[in-house]
């Protein structure tokens, strides 16, 4: 007989499956749970079974709950939540561009602002560094989802506000299905931040390979000296040095093996994953600047982000980065807005 699951784990698994289709109904302490054909078979399990009983019991470590792990696992958690902002910047807006936005090259002028919503994600990613040694570590990179622009700060300063969070069946219509521009960018992001986290362990693992790789040539070096000298021995004939002197014509080949050996050791495989993410509704202020370069203008929207109390980055027409330090290139009859590495290339 099966004693009660712990409702902790009965929760976690209802949560889960009833996310996933299922439908559940009470039995005493155990649920009767009907499965869609989907979800059966990513359980290896029947449509009908009960959760909790003799044959699914929710014991730590059993098969059924590592099957139900996998399942929380399989895809990257979403959670969907809006801002509440108590206050929306109302003017001075000219002044803030003009602090803000280094242009080069054009003149900028506000000539519109209005009230609207603007869709962020923060994007958590799980690193792992295996070499000789093992480190890993989660990062967060905060993006405008319709720019996808890194938006510094937003990971730490959204907390700082009241959120109302929204079921999966009560997303709003603004979050875009399909963030793929945001996500490509923030993985990106994520693979500096990770080379940053990392570079105190990168500059260690060098070090103990340049240290071992010198200890190894040192080693080599002192081993042919002495193997040399000891060909002036007397008690050695002729066979025994010509076979000690192919010994130490050897050697380099043997010392550079030893070497790649300790390269491979020390090689480092650095993978990172996607694990959650956290899409937010924020009211902001959208601001329309007029941009003039030379003969031409173009009309660019920037926004005011109340959670930062700055400007998001302006989107570069190349690279497809983010800038608040922006130039522009006026050819032909179209202005485009570079950022500093672009307009270097050019």
């Amino acid at each position: 007989m099966t004693s009660s699951p712990d409702p902790g784990l009965l929760t976690f698994a209802s949560n889960l499956m009833e996310s996933h289709g299922a439908l559940l109904e009470q039995e005493d302490k155990r649920i009767l749970s009907l499965l869609p054909p989907e979800l059966a078979r990513f359980l290896n399990a029947p449509e009908e079974i009960l959760l909790g009983g003799e044959n699914y019991p929710l014991l730590y470590g059993s098969p059924f709950l590592d099957s139900l792990i996998r399942l929380a696992t399989h895809d990257v958690p979403v959670l969907y939540a809006r801002l509440n902002i108590p206050y929306l910047k109302k003017d001075g807006f000219d002044r803030l561009v003009s602090e803000d936005v280094q242009l080069f090259g054009a003149r900028i002028k506000s000539v519109a602002q209005a009230e609207a919503n603007a869709c962020y994600m923060v994007v958590i990613c799980h690193y792992r560094a295996l070499s000789d040694e093992r480190k890993e570590g989660l990062v967060q990179v905060p993006v405008s989802e319709s720019t996808g622009s890194v938006i510094e700060g937003l990971e730490e300063l959204w907390k700082e506000f009241p959120f109302e969070a929204f079921p999966d069946s009560r997303v709003p219509p603004q979050f875009d299905l399909m963030p793929e521009q945001a996500l490509t960018r923030a993985i990106d992001q994520a693979r500096g931040v990770t080379q940053e986290e990392l570079s105190t362990f990168f500059s260690g693992m060098r070090r103990r390979l340049y240290r071992d790789v010198r200890n190894t040539r040192e080693y080599y070096q002192a081993l042919a000296v002495e193997m040399e000298q000891s060909l002036s021995h007397h008690n050695l004939t002729e066979a025994q040095r010509e076979d000690r002197r192919a010994k130490i014509a050897e050697l380099p080949k043997e010392m550079n093996a030893k070497i790649g050996d300790l390269e491979r050791k020390y090689s480092l495989k650095v993978t990172i994953t996607g694990r959650a993410a956290l899409r937010l509704l924020v009211p902001v202020v959208r601001l329309m600047v007029q941009i003039n370069c030379r003969k031409i203008s173009t009309t660019v929207s920037l926004t005011w982000n109340p959670v930062t109390r700055r400007l998001d980055p302006i989107r570069c027409d190349r690279c497809g980065g983010g800038s608040l330090r922006i130039y522009a290139d006026g050819r032909d009859t179209t202005v485009r807005l570079l950022c500093p590495m672009c307009n270097g290339s050019n």
